[in-house]
């Protein structure tokens, strides 16, 4: 049985940047892909073990000074948002909570974890949307070990944005100097644009979404792979990548379950997936990964049949949809927004009215996620946090890189159908579902 797991906030700080913002900065604009970035927060959890004889006032000393120091360089971080056009570039500084974790230790949190417990690990709420860009929560375990939540408007970067940051801040913190510098270009790549009309991607109000995270086999991912292999045939002869083999089997499996219910309901819908990609690679040449704000994009299929030659086809689509964003894309992409925004606002009226389901994947997987050393070791665990977006399965690696962690994002009922398919069960690896360890190292 699960413990609740108790915090006690016992202090909260501004961290500002440690030297004040230039006038000509003073205004950070919004790219078009800011705007039709979704109004929630990208959260994830650092956790470290550490023995007692760790000073908890020092660490806490030690992280505020270095992210002062890093918000100078990502000083849009420590502004306000405003209106979904731009950032006012204040130095208004970022809340940073300390916290007591009072009925688990490091261990009991992260061994077979609630996600709904977690949370309260965050210095923000899953549903809870501001105008702070940033902000964060160190956790003090009673055994010594520390756990450091940190949330990111996704209005103003994207996942690789995030983990950029987090890497430039440890990267700070442990030696004194940023990983890389930083570009915030994406405004001059994506003008922003009159967004009249639409309202960003629905976040589901609380309670109505459940996360759950399951890790799925690396030897069973591989099996996939080479089946789906030998039943396509692609222009290119490209395998699938395991994440494009485990989408299509999570979207077969969904898709089963969804038109059973259908058959019993007389319900008749339209069904596509969308699979999110990271825009920097798709340019000529290739923009470089120290670009900060939203640089990605969704290729979506529509498969029709519900059998073992509709996944080949799921995967081929997929694989052809991506290859179709080229550069020459890129360049059509960027002139014909108001085709892509038409199409977007279409879809949401859809999907009021119930007409049309979307089941969405992203992939953070090969991300720096585990480089967020701080001076204080690799971490034991990184954990996602809800992001409260239906209907969505994100991927990252394992710690040790021979599975796949994800989190799916669905009503109750719908995460029910997955936890009762035998095939999907086959699927899971039990050990990393049950007790991934903390102390395991890299």
């Amino acid at each position: 049985m699960r413990m609740k797991i108790e915090v006690e906030v016992i202090s909260q700080d501004t961290i500002k940047p440690s030297s004040p913002t230039p006038p000509h900065l003073r205004r950070h604009q919004l790219s078009f892909l800011d705007q039709l970035a979704p109004h929630t927060y990208i959260s994830f959890l650092y956790f470290y073990s550490l023995p007692n004889t760790h000073n908890h006032t020092q660490i806490s000393t030690h992280l505020k000074t270095s992210l002062s120091k890093t918000l100078t360089q990502y000083y849009p971080l420590a502004g306000r948002v405003k209106f979904n056009l731009f950032v006012d570039c204040n130095d208004h500084g970022i809340p940073f909570y300390q916290a007591r974790v009072k009925s688990h230790s490091l261990s009991d949190a992260i061994t077979n974890p609630s996600l709904s417990e977690l949370t309260n690990l965050l210095p923000f709420k899953p549903d809870e949307v501001t105008d702070i860009a940033l902000g964060v929560q160190l956790n003090l375990f009673p055994c010594g070990g520390i756990a450091i939540g940190l949330c990111i408007s996704h209005r103003v970067a994207d996942a690789l944005s995030y983990f950029t940051f987090v890497r430039n801040w440890a990267s700070t913190a442990a030696c004194g100097n940023a990983f890389v510098d930083v570009e915030f270009s994406a405004a001059s790549i994506f003008p922003p644009k009159n967004m009249d009309g639409y309202n960003g991607v629905p976040i589901p109000k609380k309670n109505d979404i459940v996360s759950k995270r399951f890790v799925f086999d690396g030897s069973k991912i591989e099996a996939l792979r080479a089946k789906y292999a030998e039943s396509i045939r692609l222009k290119t002869k490209k395998p699938p990548s395991r994440v494009e083999a485990l989408s299509a089997f999570l979207w077969n499996r969904f898709l089963a379950a969804a038109r059973k219910e259908e058959e019993s309901r007389s319900l008749r819908r339209l069904y596509t997936v969308v699979y999110v990609m990271d825009l920097r690679s798709r340019f000529n040449p290739p923009l470089p990964q120290n670009r900060f704000g939203n640089y990605y994009r969704a290729a979506t299929a529509t498969p029709i049949l519900v059998d073992g030659e509709e996944i080949g086809g799921l995967v081929r689509q997929v694989i052809e949809e991506i290859e179709n964003i080229d550069n020459k894309y890129m360049r059509k992409f960027q002139e014909g927004y108001k085709e892509h925004f038409d199409f977007l606002r279409r879809r949401m009226e859809r999907a009021a009215k119930g007409e049309l389901v979307t089941l969405t994947f992203s992939s953070v997987r090969r991300f720096p996620i585990y480089e967020a050393d701080f001076g204080l070791g690799k971490p034991a665990w990184v954990n996602m946090a809800s992001m409260r977006i239906s209907n969505q399965i994100i991927f990252m690696d394992t710690k040790m890189g021979d599975g796949i962690e994800s989190y799916f994002n669905f009503k109750e009922e719908d995460i029910a159908k997955f936890e009762l398919d035998s095939e999907f069960l086959e699927l899971i690896s039990p050990i990393g579902n049950v007790k991934p360890n903390p102390f395991a190292r890299l």
